[in-house]
Parts: C-alpha cells; structure tokens; sequence
C-alpha cells in the first residue's frame, strides 16, 4: 500500500506557537521544538507544512483542528480531544496517543509507528491509506469506522473494539491479542493466523477439539 509522505519544506523556519495563536489560526512551514501546552484559544487551528519535535498536546481540547502535511517526532498527544479532526498525510514517529479522543474525523495517507495509542478512540472516524506499525493500540475503539487500505503490522490490539466495523481486507496475522470485539458479519475476507482463528472461534462459542 502506498502511503503519500508529508510534502515538508527543505528549510522550515522556527515557529513561536504562543505568539502565533493569539492572532493567527493558519500556521504552516515551520518546525516547532519542544513545545509544551494545555490550552488554546476558541476557533479553527489549521497546521499545514509542520515539523513537531517533543512537542506536548497533552490534554489539549480542540475545538475543530486540521493537520497537512506533518509529521510528528516523540510528541505527547495523550488525552487529546480532536474530535472531527480532518489528518492528512502524517507521520507519526515514536509518540503518545493515549487516551487521544480522535472520534468523527477523516484520515488519510497516514503512517503511525513505533508509538503507543492505548485507549484512544477513533469511533466513527474514515480511514483511508493508514498504517498503524509496530504500535500499542490496546483497548483503543474503532468502533462504526471505515476502514480503505488500512494496515495494522506488527501491533498490540489487546482489547480493541471493532464492532461494526468491516474487517475485510485487513490482515491481523502480525499483530498480538488475547481478546478483540468484533462483529462476527464483518469479519469476512480478514486474515488472521491459526491461533488467532482458533481464539476467534472460541469466542463465537464453538468447542474445539484438541
């Protein structure tokens, strides 16, 4: 699957985000280092051509949020709320998602790696052209989503919540569980290992003979 990279300047200037939101919700080409903040005015924000590096959103609420065209190196996005979020090609490299609130919001050309999202919510949201890699997504929610060439490798999905959601054309063979939640009509054309079906089918009820 190819996933379009973030289209980054050669040269990015450096940014200061505090002066910037005070008059400015349009911020683009920069590079914005060690950032660290917990509240931001009321309004739109759109971050275009952004290079974040340990940068923390800890706890940020956005009221309505675009990111185009970032990519994101060992930030905290913990307990975000970007809720009806439109994300763009992004990479997201070595990072915290957890407890991201990331619910009806539009996805695309996205790579997440080497990162942990456990408990973060993506109910309702679109997905096209993502992948989650070598990333901790344990009882994260992903529950009525629409998934379009969507790859998970290589991660922990522990207690995710896929109800609702068609599986079909996802391959979960990489990834490491001891439970998900599925809805049985929408597994069709996924692609698991043996154990894995063997878990899968023990949890539609079957005996299963050794």
């Amino acid at each position: 699957m190819k996933i379009d990279k973030p289209k980054l300047p050669k040269e990015l200037y450096e940014i200061d985000v505090e002066s910037l939101l005070d008059e400015d919700r349009y911020i683009s080409r920069g590079i914005i280092r060690s950032w660290g903040i917990n509240e931001l005015p009321e309004g739109k924000i759109t971050f275009d051509q952004i290079h974040f590096q340990d940068v923390s959103f800890d706890g940020v609420q956005f009221e309505q949020v675009e990111f185009i065209d970032c990519r994101f190196d060992r930030c905290d996005l913990s307990n975000v709320n970007m809720g009806d979020a439109i994300l763009h090609r992004l990479e997201i490299n070595q990072s915290k998602l957890v407890g991201m609130q990331c619910s009806q919001s539009r996805l695309g050309h996205i790579l997440i790696q080497d990162s942990v999202a456990n408990y973060a919510s993506f109910s309702f949201s679109q997905f096209k052209n993502v992948r989650f890699q070598q990333t901790a997504l344990s009882k994260s929610d992903f529950f009525e989503s629409g998934f379009t060439k969507v790859e998970l490798d290589s991660c922990d999905l522990d207690g995710v919540n896929f109800t609702e959601t068609s599986l079909a054309t996802i391959d979960l063979s990489s990834c490491t569980y001891e439970q998900v939640t599925v809805s049985v009509e929408k597994l069709a054309g996924c692609t698991v290992s043996t154990e894995q079906a063997l878990g899968f089918a023990k949890s539609l009820g079957l005996v299963i003979k050794e």
